[in-house]
């Protein structure tokens, strides 16, 4: 079975190159799976008659492709053969059924166990407490670290047994829950994931006067939502009340929190590594600077020195010349040894010190600012 990995950048190509459901019979993959893929790398799937457009030639709006340092970067998929009967790219849902036998044998061991008033989660206490008194406000600041729970008053105590139930279940699993700063965490492997149970609600059009307008009613049906910057997923009242689907919930947000954990590590891996590229960049940039730093420095005395040279052969010239001339004067030879302690002064080998020259800079000779 051949196998091909895309880059984010390249699975967004094969997404608007063709429709999922011919993606999903080339490879060997569902197409609710790919709808999760595309969901995971942030890829926008082609909407609703984008290939039906294509396909009789009328104009269609292709999306551009968006860098995103949050989503899944690659993916692997398998080519399809006459011999697979089932979907081979199934990670998540292979995590998924490994997870529930876990979860079910754990469970299983913990009914044995009857959790007394010292062994109560406190997450669960302070929740029924706020939401048990009169007057409580779902958005109230003073919740504190409770479960957040939005429902209606004649749904409180309901979603407060499928919270209890959630968070027993998550304690039994070895994980927790937590209420931080007015938000709800389950805590998988490290990863926070923000929770809430909320009641749906169905929008009300209505008519006031002249004017209309709308209202959000709630229905009665519970929900269970996992955030990520959005309302990412959601598990709902239908057939199954949802405190029939903990058990399925549990599973899945521990695949979620390992996916996200996977992600992030590869995330700080990567940007690690760029940090590390960075630095040896920038270090790079420090030695050539300093390089070339040091030979203009070098530059520069060796210039000093060959003009200190200069300097003395003029002072020694001019010298000789005076005393062949038979015209050295006094004033003469006292401008000699002027010059030539200027000369020592200036050369680079000997710098010697000079109280009339003190604070002047001997590469460009002016006067050092104070």
């Amino acid at each position: 079975m051949a196998k091909t990995t895309f880059p984010r950048n390249q699975f967004f190509d094969l997404v608007w190159t063709e429709p999922l459901a011919a993606i999903s019979r080339k490879y060997n993959i569902s197409y609710t799976c790919l709808r999760e893929v595309c969901n995971e790398m942030a890829i926008t799937i082609p909407p609703n008659g984008y290939w039906s457009k294509l396909k009789f030639g009328k104009p269609v709006t292709k999306e551009n492709f968006r860098e995103s340092t949050k989503a899944k970067q690659e993916i692997s998929l398998w080519l399809r053969t006459d011999e697979d009967t089932e979907e081979y790219f199934s990670k998540d849902t292979t995590a998924l059924n490994k997870n529930k036998t876990v979860i079910s044998k754990k469970l299983k061991s913990e009914d044995t166990k009857k959790i007394s008033p010292r062994n109560v989660d406190p997450i669960i206490t302070i929740t029924k407490e706020f939401y048990n008194k009169k007057g409580h406000s779902n958005w109230d600041s003073k919740r504190g670290n409770t479960f957040l729970i939005d429902v209606s008053t004649a749904l409180v105590p309901r979603a407060l047994r499928v919270m209890e139930q959630f968070v027993n279940m998550m304690n039994a699993c070895g994980h927790s829950v937590i209420g931080k700063a007015g938000k709800s965490y389950a805590v998988i492997y490290g990863e926070e994931l923000q929770l809430s149970i909320a009641e749906k609600s169905n929008r009300i059009n209505y008519q006031d006067g002249s004017w209309y307008s709308s209202r959000l009613e709630y229905n009665g049906k519970l929900c269970l939502k996992y955030y990520y910057l959005y309302p990412r997923r959601e598990w709902t009242d239908s057939t199954i009340l949802l405190e029939d689907k903990l058990f399925d919930i549990v599973a899945k947000l521990e695949v979620i929190a390992h996916n996200e954990k996977t992600q992030r590590e590869e995330r700080e891996i990567y940007w690690a590594e760029q940090s590390r590229k960075e630095q040896i960049k920038k270090d790079l940039i420090a030695i050539k600077e300093r390089e070339l730093s040091d030979f203009k420095s070098t530059l520069q005395l060796a210039g000093r020195y060959q003009k200190a040279i200069e300097l003395r052969n003029y002072i020694s010239a001019f010298e000789d010349n005076a005393i062949k001339n038979n015209s050295l004067t006094e004033e003469q030879q006292k401008w000699i040894e002027w010059a030539r302690k200027k000369a020592d002064w200036y050369d680079p080998f000997i710098e010697a010190y000079d109280l009339a020259l003190d604070g002047a800079n001997r590469e460009t000779l002016t006067w050092q600012s104070k």
